[in-house]
């Protein structure tokens, strides 16, 4: 059998990062909205993927709880640039991180920082799932 030259290998690697990011961005951003605590969804849909910067877009108001709606990310999603996962409700950070608020999310108090402290490791996950054998 005929050993690959190291540069026959790039774009394979290369592929694998793209499908592997785009994995973990688009299961991370569900993670959130599954934990996240839900009153009316609506920070729960404000999950939203960015490249190079954090999207500053937030769900409409609602007044009684909803569906909850996961925005799309709108773009090839390629391993290059800088990726963000943003909520930019006014309240989003403390129900992120105060344990008084954040107690209804699936996981208790941590659930945002255990879904956080985990994304490397996830990362690798998926990467490694979709290099050549």
């Amino acid at each position: 059998m005929a050993r690959k030259k190291l540069s026959q290998h790039v774009p394979d690697i290369k592929e694998a990062l793209d499908k592997g990011l785009a994995r973990h961005l688009i299961l991370t951003q569900s993670s959130l909205a599954k934990a996240n605590p839900k009153d009316t969804a609506r920070m729960a849909s404000s999950w939203f993927i960015g490249k190079d910067s954090p999207d500053r877009s937030v769900a409409p108001e609602r007044d009684d709880p909803g569906p909850v709606n996961l925005p799309d990310y709108n773009g090839p999603i390629e391993y290059d640039g800088t990726w963000y996962i943003s909520n930019n409700l006014p309240y989003a950070e403390r129900v992120a991180l105060d344990p008084k608020w954040a107690k209804g999310g699936a996981g208790g108090a941590a659930w945002f920082t255990t879904i956080v402290s985990q994304m490397p490791a996830d990362l690798n996950k998926q990467i490694q799932r979709f290099l050549p054998r």
